[in-house]
């Protein structure tokens, strides 16, 4: 059987169609014409031998032989660009919106971020610390470039790499709720997924609580912590000196694994932010492996 090559340009295509759920769109994007993009898409399902995307609606969908080659795609397209970044030169084009989690953002990821601003002057970031949930909407809204953060697990549009955190219940140094009629607990918001995993936790057990502190900062969320307001769920890279993670024996349930998500869109990333996301990735990987 003759070997496949599979040509960028049809999958960048293949990508750009698959993000933007649209023809139209992508034609707009890529700079070329409806018609063109349709045979463009014909070419790379001849040389896969099957149908890749189906009409869905308004939109787009991905058939299963779809499913299978969007990550290879992805991850092609992403190594190409890389390799052009490097060899054939890299200037920036436009601003690079990258979305960070409160917790990992300001411990960890700020000051990755912060080192590759100062080591490639040239690329120009905007960077947005805030809930998990909201990131991972505005990079569906094309509000943003990349962006970490938590997700219910599975697979996920736009997903390039995941990782499995434990979160663990921490409290200040000395402090005992053990015997409280009712567990204070120290919360971000609703939708938060920590918050998830902690009052999931707590009803599957049978445990009273009730949320004595709520606030969407971590910083503001480690210093209620250590006041001794209450008990809260913390992974490592958010861990403070004057807290306590709080074993079994204190009568609280095991917490659920966190899923972390590192997200990127392909369509409209310049060569210097699949730098940047392959920096992130080290770094998440160094932390969380």
């Amino acid at each position: 059987m003759a070997q496949i090559n599979l040509p960028t340009e049809l999958l960048r295509t293949f990508v750009t169609v698959i993000e933007v759920e649209s023809y139209t769109h992508a034609a707009e994007l890529l700079g070329r014409t409806q018609p063109a993009i349709s045979l463009q898409m014909k070419r790379l399902e001849e040389l896969i031998g099957a149908p890749l995307i189906v009409r869905k609606g308004r939109g787009v969908a991905l058939t299963e032989r779809g499913e299978a080659l969007i990550g290879h795609a992805r991850q092609i397209l992403r190594l190409n660009d890389i390799a052009v970044s490097q060899f054939g030169g890299d200037t920036a084009d436009g601003t690079l919106r990258i979305g960070l989690p409160v917790d990992y953002g300001v411990r960890m990821l700020q000051s990755c971020l912060t080192r590759i601003v100062q080591q490639k002057p040239h690329i120009r970031t905007e960077i947005r610390c805030d809930l998990s949930r909201n990131l991972i909407e505005a990079l569906h809204k094309d509000e943003l470039d990349v962006a970490v953060g938590l997700y219910p697990g599975g697979d996920q549009q736009f997903l390039h790499r995941s990782w499995l955190e434990k979160p663990v219940w921490v409290s200040a140094e000395g402090a005992d709720f053990s015997n409280a009629e009712e567990l204070p607990v120290i919360a971000h918001p609703y939708g938060c997924v920590y918050r998830e995993r902690m009052t999931e936790a707590l009803e599957r057990a049978g445990r009273r609580w009730r949320i004595a502190f709520s606030s969407p900062g971590i910083g503001s969320i480690q210093q209620a912590i250590l006041d001794g307001i209450g008990v809260s769920s913390l992974t490592g890279p958010t861990m403070l000196k004057g807290l306590q993670r709080l074993p079994a024996d204190r009568g609280l349930p095991d917490l659920d694994p966190l899923n972390i998500g590192l997200f990127y869109r392909q369509t409209g990333l310049a060569e210097h932010g699949h730098q940047v996301v392959n920096d992130i990735e080290v770094t998440l990987n160094e932390a969380l492996t």
